[in-house]
């Protein structure tokens, strides 16, 4: 009888073991991109403009370049979403780089979305795009306000807004950063 009640008693720690560890590894391995903190508004405005489009996820990266990025200052973060101040100091704006659902290497989009004029809509900005084949190294992230200078050291800005870095792994960046009403580009890295 000791023995039955010694077996109910481990066979119950394990139980309780599992339950625990499922949720825990299901987080583990849940995508930044689909909990990245973007507001329900503007998810259902991304589904009905860019229909055909997602944002990139890791594992539309090829494994050296997935490597590269879970290395990096934004390993934690999604290749193809990132928030910040990029048009005002007060407002979050939400930066995607978009590929299709069908061929994620079949070209992109970077677009910006920001609180319109009314504050109960998003409008959005293209700052860049391709079409066929692309590189399946790129990826975004914000950039800090900062002294950011050229790949030629031929040209240096201070930035007072959070900036969109756009890399392609290994191969070059360009910041895209607001001043005067409007987006700028800076090729940061060749």
């Amino acid at each position: 009888m000791r023995t039955f009640g010694l077996k109910m008693a481990f066979i119950g720690i394990v139980s309780v073991l599992n339950l625990t560890t499922v949720p825990m590894s299901s987080a583990q391995g849940s995508s930044p991109c689909i909990a990245t903190g973007v507001p329900a508004q503007l998810s259902e405005v991304l589904k009905s403009k860019f229909a055909q489009w997602r944002p990139k996820q890791l594992s539309d990266i090829e494994a050296d370049e997935q490597q590269l990025w879970l290395k990096g200052p934004n390993g934690k973060a999604c290749p193809g979403i990132t928030i910040g101040h990029f048009e005002s100091a007060k407002e979050l704006s939400y930066a995607f780089l978009l590929v299709p659902k069908s061929e994620p290497t079949g070209g992109y989009k970077i677009v910006v979305f920001s609180r319109g004029p009314t504050a109960d809509a998003y409008a959005w900005k293209l700052l860049d795009h391709a079409d066929g084949e692309t590189y399946s190294g790129l990826v975004i992230s914000k950039a800090d306000p900062g002294k950011y200078s050229d790949f030629e050291r031929t040209k240096s800005i201070q930035t007072k807004l959070d900036g969109v870095y756009v890399e392609w792994m290994e191969k070059g960046a360009v910041l895209y950063y607001w001043s005067a009403g409007r987006y700028h580009k800076l090729q940061v890295s060749d």
